[in-house]
């Protein structure tokens, strides 16, 4: 009796479990999240009324027929979930999923690739992101697909798709991006203009002027008699990065004499507000200074962000580059709330604590620079231009 009981005890887990995984799908997980998401911070806070809560499921069920009517759902299925959480503003709100073999969970353009066929539009064309090479070539009214051409990476081979873009307005589009460790990646306002995919790294010419990435946490730089610059790479709020911004604002902020100061926050993610307190501070005091120029990107993000709005407290402050990142209203206080999905084990990361209502304005937008910048030539050089002429 004892072995008839553990048999149909095996039997029903196997069955149980195949049941499971039959029905784990992008639906499946698209309505796990809808419940999921609930536990945010930003959801409490912007989904307070009962119109508020039809228009979320409205939204999910727009969701689940994009999702059903995409021949590709299954390799977009975590960027169609980033889609639904969009509907809150708030961009600590994460859920991806990084696969183990990218070659399998990414899709491949099945048509022949001519690369010298004229563009019929302003957008389609060959991109650059670093060593990777893309084709962006019109796949139906108002979307383009991205299709590599070229990659150092093996698993990028030619005619794996890279980038969907869709035209949503006149001058935005949204985008599903994978990154080159295989992570899905969902914008849903991003705009594109003068041969750059604008909060990306895609661009026609191949340049990054853009980007900063620092060789030391914390640079310091004269650059002629009438300009400082201090590069920060990072605001991490680890022990020894504090004990290192102590040692260098210790050493650096006596010398910042000059009539302008540049402070470089591009590619900063954010850490700890506390970190660049010392900076801000002796700026505000320091009645030698004419103007502090602060240099942002799409990638200037968080705490980094509340750095900035602290310069911008000073008149003196002028805001310059692109949009930064727009996550700044929420934050994850002491602990993030964590989770995995059970179907499709796609990992989630919400927000548990809320900055400053009036940092709402800024939340996905980012910040808005007084002076953009162009991708044509230095920034550094753009700005001294700026006050030389």
């Amino acid at each position: 009796m004892y072995n008839y009981n553990f048999i149909w005890a095996f039997a029903l887990l196997l069955t149980t479990a195949y049941s499971q995984e039959k029905d784990c799908n992008c639906m499946t997980a698209l309505n796990e999240v809808s419940e999921v998401i609930k536990s945010s911070k930003s959801y409490k806070d912007q989904v307070t009324t009962a119109n508020l809560r039809i228009e979320l499921q409205e939204w999910r069920e727009q969701i689940k027929e994009e999702i059903k009517n995409d021949s590709l759902s299954t390799f977009f299925c975590v960027g169609y979930i980033q889609k639904y959480i969009s509907f809150i503003k708030d961009r600590h709100n994460e859920i991806y999923w990084i696969p183990e073999d990218i070659p399998v969970n990414i899709p491949s353009y099945s048509k022949n690739i001519d690369t010298t066929l004229t563009a019929s539009d302003s957008i389609s064309g060959v991109y650059f992101a670093g060593s990777d090479k893309i084709l962006v070539k019109k796949s139906a009214k108002d979307e383009w697909l991205g299709i590599t051409l070229n990659s150092n990476s093996e698993a990028w081979t030619k005619g794996k798709i890279r980038l969907r873009i869709k035209k949503t307005s006149p001058k935005t589009f949204e985008i599903f991006e994978f990154y080159k460790n295989g992570l899905l990646f969902y914008q849903n306002t991003i705009s594109i203009s003068e041969g750059r995919i604008h909060s990306t790294f895609w661009n026609k010419e191949d340049n990054y002027f853009f980007n900063k990435n620092h060789a030391e946490n914390f640079n310091y730089i004269s650059l002629n008699p009438s300009f400082d610059y201090v590069g920060i790479k990072t605001l991490s709020r680890t022990k020894a990065l504090m004990k290192e911004a102590d040692k260098f604002y210790d050493e650096t902020l006596q010398k910042l004499e000059k009539e302008n100061l540049i402070i470089d926050l591009r590619n900063n993610g954010g850490g700890s507000l506390k970190q660049a307190k010392p900076l801000i501070k002796y700026v505000k005091r320091n009645s030698s200074l004419k103007t502090i120029y602060v240099v942002i990107n799409f990638k200037t993000s968080s705490a980094a962000e509340l750095a900035v709005l602290e310069l911008l407290e000073d008149n003196r402050t002028k805001l310059v580059g692109e949009n930064s990142r727009g996550m700044l209203a929420y934050g994850y206080g002491n602990k993030a709330y964590k989770t995995t999905t059970s179907c499709m084990d796609y990992n989630i990361t919400l927000s548990t604590k809320h900055n400053n209502k009036a940092y709402a304005q800024y939340e996905t937008k980012g910040l808005t620079p007084d002076v953009k910048l162009s991708n044509t030539t230095s920034w550094i050089e753009q700005i001294i231009n700026i006050e030389e002429n």
